[in-house]
């Protein structure tokens, strides 16, 4: 028996053929197996945040959305469209083109990192008092972010050299590194927050130094593999730096990044609105988005497995194969994520007790988890049509689809929340129902439009 060829007479990509479903589960499962390591990295942080006490975890609330946004930038937007170039580069076979992809990728890992790091040092502090931190709220964020940022270049890179892996289909080394970080994190972590030995107690400062420690060691991982002297055919470190994939590859991320921008932006609101109600509120919807925001990296391992999938279809101009890719890919993000959402919704004290001991703390998070966990499926649904889509060249409408959730969640906080009925209940169905609309949305307009086969 022959193995099947392509028209060019080279053998067939598996991807390109036969069933789809086992596929892109083979490909989701290190990612999945990632998604969960990058999960225990949020969680750890958490922990070791929360034996500082309930300010301590409130203060951290303020910066932690914009620590996740760099995550989702540098993995999701940027590493997507890094992702998306290089299988549609290698479906093609045009390695020269995939090889100066991995130039690209250490370049744009450098502006990102530089310009985050420089935006959160010109406007942190100002976003963080909007958001209502005052006092001792205010300073742990202040010092929490004075150490994380300036070395985010360090997120930035090993998220691209991940999607440099992701995009010629190897799944298991990002997760391997996502491995390396997170127990490299926790012995860190262990030692400089709390003190240890003659190790002397760093505080609140001790957190994101070991966050820093770990992406240390993961890149360091990631590089040893991919440069290593018998590397893959494509990967090539040396040649001419092709300023016009950069700009390409660089317009499409930043076009990608607006949704993972409406995304943070959306959870900054709404612990602005729970800023108002109380410190303790603010603890606790911290506590509860830490979820949603940790979903993200699940969402991305049927993500990044569609992406991969879907580019390679594209780029073998197979693009009816593509299109059922994504939508197999999406459902089964939808499903994995409502799954989670709805029994965390029947068991919030699962979730909270990894962080607070304190009731009213508590209390909130288990109403926000009974409330917007069963529509974390339409989040789902939403975010991996999203990147699924960077794959497809179609993000016109998931960005817009990100655009009409945020308008849903702040205009309806400034017609509903009116100051006698502004209360936590209101506030939770507010972003469960912005949810909905996004997952529908999306869903609705790539089926009647671009996706219409």
């Amino acid at each position: 028996m022959t193995a099947k060829t392509d028209k060019a007479g080279s053998p067939a990509h598996p991807f390109l053929e036969g069933p789809i479903a086992g596929k892109i589960l083979r490909l989701a499962a290190p990612g999945l197996l990632g998604s969960l390591l990058q999960s225990a990295l949020f969680v750890a942080d958490g922990w070791f945040v929360g034996g500082l006490g309930p300010l301590a975890l409130a203060g951290v609330a303020l910066v932690f959305p914009l620590f996740v946004l760099s995550v989702m930038f540098s993995a999701g937007a940027m590493g997507g469209a890094v992702v998306a170039a290089t299988a549609r580069a290698l479906g093609a076979k045009e390695y020269d083109a995939a090889g100066a992809l991995v130039r690209t990728a250490l370049i744009l890992a450098a502006i990102g990192g530089i310009f985050s790091a420089v935006i959160v040092w010109l406007f942190g502090p100002a976003l963080f008092r909007v958001l209502g931190g005052e006092g001792a709220i205010l300073q742990t964020a202040l010092d929490y972010a004075a150490v994380l940022f300036p070395g985010i270049v360090l997120v930035w890179l090993f998220n691209m050299l991940a999607s440099l892996m992701r995009g010629s289909g190897d799944m298991l080394r990002p997760s391997l590194g996502l491995g390396v970080i997170v127990v490299v994190h926790f012995i860190a972590a262990s030692l400089l927050v709390t003190g240890a030995g003659s190790v002397p107690a760093f505080g609140i400062k001790g957190a994101p130094l070991s966050i820093l420690i770990g992406y240390s060691a993961g890149c360091l991982y990631l590089a040893i593999y991919l440069f290593r002297i018998k590397r893959p055919v494509w990967v090539r470190l040396g040649g001419p730096i092709r300023w016009q994939q950069v700009l390409i590859v660089g317009r499409r991320g930043a076009f990608a990044s607006v949704q993972s921008a409406l995304t943070i932006a959306m959870a900054m609101v709404v612990t602005g609105y729970m800023a108002r109600i109380g410190p303790q509120s603010l603890a606790g919807y911290g506590i509860g988005v830490r979820l949603e925001l940790i979903l993200i990296p699940i969402i991305f391992a049927f993500g990044s497995a569609s992406i991969a999938m879907a580019g390679l279809s594209v780029g073998a101009g197979l693009r009816g194969r593509a299109i059922r890719v994504s939508w197999i890919g999406s459902g089964f993000a939808a499903l994995f994520v409502g799954l989670i959402g709805t029994v965390l919704a029947m068991a919030p004290w699962l979730w909270s007790g990894l962080f607070t001991d304190n009731a009213e703390i508590a209390a909130t998070t288990a109403l926000y988890l009974r409330i917007v966990g069963p529509a974390y499926a339409f989040f789902g649904l939403g975010l991996c049509l999203y990147f699924a889509s960077q794959a497809m060249n179609s993000l016109l409408w998931p960005v817009t689809g990100a655009g009409i959730r945020f308008v849903v969640l702040l205009g309806g906080g400034s017609f509903f929340l009116e100051p006698s009925t502004f209360n936590e209940t209101t506030v939770f169905l507010l972003v469960a129902g912005a949810m909905a609309t996004y997952g529908l949305f999306n869903a609705l307009t790539l089926k009647l439009g671009p996706w219409r086969h």
